[in-house]
Protein backbone atom coordinates (compact mmCIF):
# COMPACT_ATOMS: atom_id res chain seq x y z
CA UNK A 1 0.00 0.00 0.00
CA UNK A 2 1.09 3.65 -0.74
CA UNK A 3 2.34 5.59 1.85
CA UNK A 4 1.20 9.38 2.58
CA UNK A 5 2.46 12.34 0.31
CA UNK A 6 2.35 15.70 1.78
CA UNK A 7 1.53 19.57 -0.14
CA UNK A 8 0.66 22.76 0.61
CA UNK A 9 -3.19 22.73 1.64
CA UNK A 10 -5.32 24.44 -1.21
CA UNK A 11 -8.77 26.15 -1.09
CA UNK A 12 -10.21 23.30 -3.25
CA UNK A 13 -9.23 20.85 -0.22
CA UNK A 14 -11.74 22.57 1.84
CA UNK A 15 -14.43 19.92 1.18
CA UNK A 16 -11.83 17.04 2.58
CA UNK A 17 -11.02 19.10 5.42
CA UNK A 18 -14.91 19.47 6.25
CA UNK A 19 -15.22 16.07 6.17
CA UNK A 20 -12.47 15.05 8.71
CA UNK A 21 -13.58 18.04 10.60
CA UNK A 22 -17.30 16.85 10.76
CA UNK A 23 -15.80 13.30 12.13
CA UNK A 24 -13.80 14.72 14.94
CA UNK A 25 -14.83 16.11 18.28
CA UNK A 26 -18.36 14.52 17.71
CA UNK A 27 -18.73 17.24 14.70
CA UNK A 28 -17.59 20.53 16.98
CA UNK A 29 -14.09 21.04 15.26
CA UNK A 30 -12.99 24.08 14.76
CA UNK A 31 -10.92 23.55 11.80
CA UNK A 32 -14.00 25.03 9.34
CA UNK A 33 -14.03 28.47 10.91
CA UNK A 34 -10.08 28.72 10.38
CA UNK A 35 -9.50 27.33 6.96
CA UNK A 36 -9.46 30.45 5.22
CA UNK A 37 -6.94 32.26 8.03
CA UNK A 38 -4.56 29.40 7.74
CA UNK A 39 -4.86 29.61 4.06
CA UNK A 40 -3.71 33.02 3.84
CA UNK A 41 -1.25 32.91 6.36
CA UNK A 42 2.30 33.37 5.01
CA UNK A 43 4.54 33.09 7.62
CA UNK A 44 3.99 29.24 8.46
CA UNK A 45 2.33 26.57 6.53
CA UNK A 46 -0.82 24.70 6.10
CA UNK A 47 -0.29 20.93 4.65
CA UNK A 48 -2.85 18.61 3.57
CA UNK A 49 -1.61 14.60 3.74
CA UNK A 50 -2.80 12.40 0.84
CA UNK A 51 -2.89 8.96 0.32
CA UNK A 52 -3.31 8.63 -3.03
CA UNK A 53 -4.83 11.25 -4.41
CA UNK A 54 -7.20 11.50 -1.45
CA UNK A 55 -6.40 14.22 1.10
CA UNK A 56 -6.87 12.25 4.39
CA UNK A 57 -5.08 14.45 6.83
CA UNK A 58 -3.86 18.08 7.44
CA UNK A 59 -1.13 19.82 9.39
CA UNK A 60 -0.20 23.67 10.58
CA UNK A 61 2.60 25.16 11.61
CA UNK A 62 2.00 28.67 13.33
CA UNK A 63 3.55 31.77 14.57
CA UNK A 64 2.77 32.74 17.88
CA UNK A 65 5.78 35.29 17.39
CA UNK A 66 8.13 35.88 15.18
CA UNK A 67 10.41 33.33 16.68
CA UNK A 68 8.00 31.25 18.20
CA UNK A 69 6.62 28.03 16.50
CA UNK A 70 3.33 26.57 17.43
CA UNK A 71 2.44 22.71 15.52
CA UNK A 72 -1.35 22.34 15.67
CA UNK A 73 -4.33 21.56 13.62
CA UNK A 74 -3.03 17.83 13.00
CA UNK A 75 -5.94 15.39 12.05
CA UNK A 76 -6.49 11.97 10.02
CA UNK A 77 -9.65 10.84 8.87
CA UNK A 78 -10.70 8.12 10.98
CA UNK A 79 -11.44 5.70 8.16
CA UNK A 80 -7.34 5.45 7.12
CA UNK A 81 -5.70 2.56 8.74
CA UNK A 82 -2.34 3.59 7.81
CA UNK A 83 0.11 4.67 10.10
CA UNK A 84 2.55 7.16 10.37
CA UNK A 85 0.82 10.15 9.61
CA UNK A 86 1.81 12.28 13.14
CA UNK A 87 5.21 11.73 12.62
CA UNK A 88 5.66 12.32 8.85
CA UNK A 89 4.00 15.91 9.36
CA UNK A 90 6.04 16.77 12.10
CA UNK A 91 8.98 15.85 10.46
CA UNK A 92 8.18 17.78 7.67
CA UNK A 93 7.76 20.92 9.55
CA UNK A 94 10.95 20.45 11.77
CA UNK A 95 13.02 19.92 9.00
CA UNK A 96 11.83 23.37 7.61
CA UNK A 97 12.79 24.95 11.26
CA UNK A 98 16.08 23.60 11.56
CA UNK A 99 17.24 25.89 8.90
CA UNK A 100 15.61 29.33 10.38
CA UNK A 101 18.01 31.44 12.29
CA UNK A 102 16.77 33.12 15.39
CA UNK A 103 13.88 30.71 16.53
CA UNK A 104 13.17 30.87 19.90
CA UNK A 105 11.00 27.78 20.66
CA UNK A 106 9.03 24.91 19.21
CA UNK A 107 6.08 23.97 20.76
CA UNK A 108 2.53 22.33 20.80
CA UNK A 109 -0.08 21.51 23.14
CA UNK A 110 -2.36 18.10 23.39
CA UNK A 111 -4.91 16.40 25.28
CA UNK A 112 -3.39 13.65 28.00
CA UNK A 113 -5.52 10.79 26.23
CA UNK A 114 -4.06 11.53 22.73
CA UNK A 115 -1.83 8.63 23.19
CA UNK A 116 -0.71 8.60 18.80
CA UNK A 117 -0.12 11.93 18.96
CA UNK A 118 2.16 11.51 21.78
CA UNK A 119 3.84 8.82 21.07
CA UNK A 120 4.85 10.08 17.75
CA UNK A 121 6.12 13.42 19.00
CA UNK A 122 8.07 11.44 21.73
CA UNK A 123 9.90 9.45 19.52
CA UNK A 124 11.01 12.42 17.81
CA UNK A 125 12.11 13.75 20.69
CA UNK A 126 9.63 16.28 22.08
CA UNK A 127 9.59 16.39 25.85
CA UNK A 128 6.72 17.62 28.62
CA UNK A 129 7.32 21.47 29.77
CA UNK A 130 4.57 21.90 32.00
CA UNK A 131 1.93 19.75 32.60
CA UNK A 132 -2.09 22.11 33.10
CA UNK A 133 -5.52 21.36 34.00
CA UNK A 134 -8.09 22.46 31.19
CA UNK A 135 -11.07 23.62 33.67
CA UNK A 136 -14.51 23.96 31.51
CA UNK A 137 -17.41 25.77 32.96
CA UNK A 138 -20.89 25.37 30.17
CA UNK A 139 -23.71 26.85 30.80
CA UNK A 140 -27.27 28.02 28.79
CA UNK A 141 -28.23 31.84 29.50
CA UNK A 142 -30.20 31.52 32.86
CA UNK A 143 -26.82 29.58 33.86
CA UNK A 144 -24.64 32.82 33.86
CA UNK A 145 -27.11 35.14 36.10
CA UNK A 146 -27.07 32.43 38.78
CA UNK A 147 -23.06 32.11 38.05
CA UNK A 148 -22.25 35.29 38.28
CA UNK A 149 -23.92 36.55 41.66
CA UNK A 150 -23.59 39.63 42.89
CA UNK A 151 -22.21 42.99 40.89
CA UNK A 152 -18.98 43.76 42.63
CA UNK A 153 -18.44 47.70 41.92
CA UNK A 154 -14.66 47.40 42.77
CA UNK A 155 -14.06 45.82 38.64
CA UNK A 156 -13.50 47.72 36.14
CA UNK A 157 -11.50 47.84 33.30
CA UNK A 158 -7.67 48.49 33.69
CA UNK A 159 -5.45 50.19 31.85
CA UNK A 160 -2.25 51.19 33.69
CA UNK A 161 0.59 49.64 32.31
CA UNK A 162 2.99 50.21 35.13
CA UNK A 163 0.70 48.77 37.36
CA UNK A 164 -0.49 45.77 35.10
CA UNK A 165 2.77 45.11 34.45
CA UNK A 166 4.28 44.66 38.19
CA UNK A 167 1.20 42.55 39.05
CA UNK A 168 1.16 40.16 36.32
CA UNK A 169 5.39 39.74 36.92
CA UNK A 170 4.67 39.13 40.32
CA UNK A 171 2.06 36.80 40.36
CA UNK A 172 1.68 33.60 41.45
CA UNK A 173 -0.12 32.52 38.08
CA UNK A 174 2.81 33.24 35.49
CA UNK A 175 4.87 31.52 37.75
CA UNK A 176 3.64 29.03 38.26
CA UNK A 177 2.82 28.78 34.29
CA UNK A 178 6.41 28.47 33.95
CA UNK A 179 6.32 31.79 32.54
CA UNK A 180 3.76 31.38 29.64
CA UNK A 181 0.51 32.39 28.91
CA UNK A 182 -2.32 29.66 27.70
CA UNK A 183 -4.87 31.08 25.43
CA UNK A 184 -7.02 28.04 25.40
CA UNK A 185 -5.12 25.49 23.77
CA UNK A 186 -2.29 27.74 22.41
CA UNK A 187 0.51 28.53 24.37
CA UNK A 188 2.07 31.85 24.24
CA UNK A 189 5.40 32.91 25.83
CA UNK A 190 5.09 35.70 28.20
CA UNK A 191 6.74 39.30 27.50
CA UNK A 192 5.59 42.51 28.29
CA UNK A 193 5.14 43.97 24.97
CA UNK A 194 3.33 41.07 23.97
CA UNK A 195 0.62 41.02 26.93
CA UNK A 196 0.68 44.68 26.70
CA UNK A 197 -0.10 45.01 22.78
CA UNK A 198 -2.37 41.80 22.90
CA UNK A 199 -4.48 42.67 26.25
CA UNK A 200 -3.72 45.96 28.19
CA UNK A 201 -3.90 47.89 25.05
CA UNK A 202 -7.01 46.41 23.70
CA UNK A 203 -9.22 46.62 26.92
CA UNK A 204 -9.07 42.68 28.04
CA UNK A 205 -7.73 43.29 31.41
CA UNK A 206 -10.02 43.59 33.92
CA UNK A 207 -8.89 44.78 37.22
CA UNK A 208 -10.37 44.50 41.48
CA UNK A 209 -9.29 48.30 42.68
CA UNK A 210 -9.29 48.47 46.53
CA UNK A 211 -7.62 51.68 47.81
CA UNK A 212 -6.74 52.50 44.32
CA UNK A 213 -4.21 49.68 43.50
CA UNK A 214 -4.60 46.62 42.14
CA UNK A 215 -6.27 43.70 43.91
CA UNK A 216 -7.03 41.12 40.94
CA UNK A 217 -6.70 40.87 38.02
CA UNK A 218 -7.60 39.04 34.66
CA UNK A 219 -7.61 38.54 30.95
CA UNK A 220 -10.23 36.65 28.72
CA UNK A 221 -11.30 36.60 24.91
CA UNK A 222 -13.90 35.68 23.20
CA UNK A 223 -13.26 32.74 20.57
CA UNK A 224 -15.58 33.14 17.16
CA UNK A 225 -14.34 29.80 16.25
CA UNK A 226 -17.18 27.99 17.77
CA UNK A 227 -20.92 28.47 17.84
CA UNK A 228 -22.64 30.35 21.10
CA UNK A 229 -20.04 32.31 23.08
CA UNK A 230 -16.96 31.24 24.16
CA UNK A 231 -14.92 32.47 26.26
CA UNK A 232 -10.66 32.10 26.80
CA UNK A 233 -9.31 32.65 29.77
CA UNK A 234 -5.53 33.31 30.13
CA UNK A 235 -5.02 35.12 33.41
CA UNK A 236 -6.45 35.15 36.62
CA UNK A 237 -4.60 36.28 40.26
CA UNK A 238 -6.06 37.96 42.71
CA UNK A 239 -5.05 38.66 46.57
CA UNK A 240 -7.69 36.94 47.93
CA UNK A 241 -10.94 34.68 47.08
CA UNK A 242 -13.60 37.68 47.30
CA UNK A 243 -11.42 39.54 44.31
CA UNK A 244 -11.41 36.43 42.31
CA UNK A 245 -14.94 35.37 42.90
CA UNK A 246 -15.70 39.46 41.77
CA UNK A 247 -13.47 39.09 38.70
CA UNK A 248 -15.36 35.54 37.60
CA UNK A 249 -18.36 37.36 38.72
CA UNK A 250 -17.77 40.15 35.82
CA UNK A 251 -17.01 37.28 33.53
CA UNK A 252 -20.04 35.34 33.73
CA UNK A 253 -21.97 38.82 33.04
CA UNK A 254 -19.84 39.52 30.31
CA UNK A 255 -20.64 36.56 28.72
CA UNK A 256 -24.40 37.12 29.39
CA UNK A 257 -24.16 40.10 27.08
CA UNK A 258 -23.25 37.78 24.28
CA UNK A 259 -24.87 34.64 25.21
CA UNK A 260 -25.84 32.52 23.13
CA UNK A 261 -27.89 29.16 23.59
CA UNK A 262 -25.07 27.22 24.67
CA UNK A 263 -21.92 29.06 26.43
CA UNK A 264 -18.72 28.08 27.45
CA UNK A 265 -15.64 30.01 29.81
CA UNK A 266 -12.27 27.73 29.26
CA UNK A 267 -9.23 28.23 31.87
CA UNK A 268 -5.71 26.53 31.55
CA UNK A 269 -4.78 26.40 35.14
CA UNK A 270 -1.33 26.00 36.38
CA UNK A 271 -0.21 23.54 38.57
CA UNK A 272 -1.22 25.21 42.16
CA UNK A 273 -2.73 28.39 40.71
CA UNK A 274 -3.96 30.01 43.89
CA UNK A 275 -7.83 30.91 41.89
CA UNK A 276 -8.17 27.09 41.37
CA UNK A 277 -10.59 26.23 44.38
CA UNK A 278 -12.67 29.89 43.42
CA UNK A 279 -12.88 28.64 39.99
CA UNK A 280 -13.82 25.04 41.26
CA UNK A 281 -16.69 26.29 43.48
CA UNK A 282 -18.17 28.94 40.34
CA UNK A 283 -18.72 25.62 38.47
CA UNK A 284 -15.07 25.00 36.51
CA UNK A 285 -14.90 21.53 35.98
CA UNK A 286 -11.98 19.17 34.20
CA UNK A 287 -13.17 16.67 31.47
CA UNK A 288 -11.98 13.30 32.84
CA UNK A 289 -9.05 14.13 34.94
CA UNK A 290 -7.19 16.64 36.77
CA UNK A 291 -2.90 17.39 35.03
CA UNK A 292 -4.73 16.72 31.51
CA UNK A 293 -3.38 19.59 29.55
CA UNK A 294 0.43 18.52 28.23
CA UNK A 295 2.77 21.50 27.21
CA UNK A 296 5.47 19.65 24.76
CA UNK A 297 8.65 21.34 23.46
CA UNK A 298 11.73 20.09 21.71
CA UNK A 299 14.83 21.74 22.18
CA UNK A 300 16.99 23.71 20.27
CA UNK A 301 19.90 20.67 19.90
CA UNK A 302 17.67 18.68 19.04
CA UNK A 303 16.03 20.57 16.01
CA UNK A 304 19.06 21.20 14.83
CA UNK A 305 19.33 17.63 13.96
CA UNK A 306 16.68 17.34 11.38
CA UNK A 307 17.95 20.52 9.13
CA UNK A 308 18.12 19.36 5.71
CA UNK A 309 17.86 22.77 4.34
CA UNK A 310 16.69 26.59 5.19
CA UNK A 311 13.07 27.43 5.65
CA UNK A 312 12.52 30.58 4.09
CA UNK A 313 9.59 32.60 4.84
Amino acid sequence: MPGFTLRPMGPTDRPAVLDIASRTWEGSDYLPRVFDDWLADRDGAFVAALLGDRVVGCGKLTFLTPVDAWLEGLRKHPDVAVGGLAEMITRYFLRRLAGLPGLASVRFSTYVFNERSIAANERLGFRIRRVFSCKVWTGKRDDLDRAAGPHDGRVSVVRDPEAVRRFVEASDWLAAADGVVCEGWRVYPYSWPWFSSRYLETGRCLGVLDAGRLAGLSVAVRDPRFDGDHVKLAFLEAVDGTAAGALLGALFRFVREHAGDDNEIEMILPPGAPAGPVAAARGFRSWEREDDFLLYELTLPLLAGFAEGSFRR
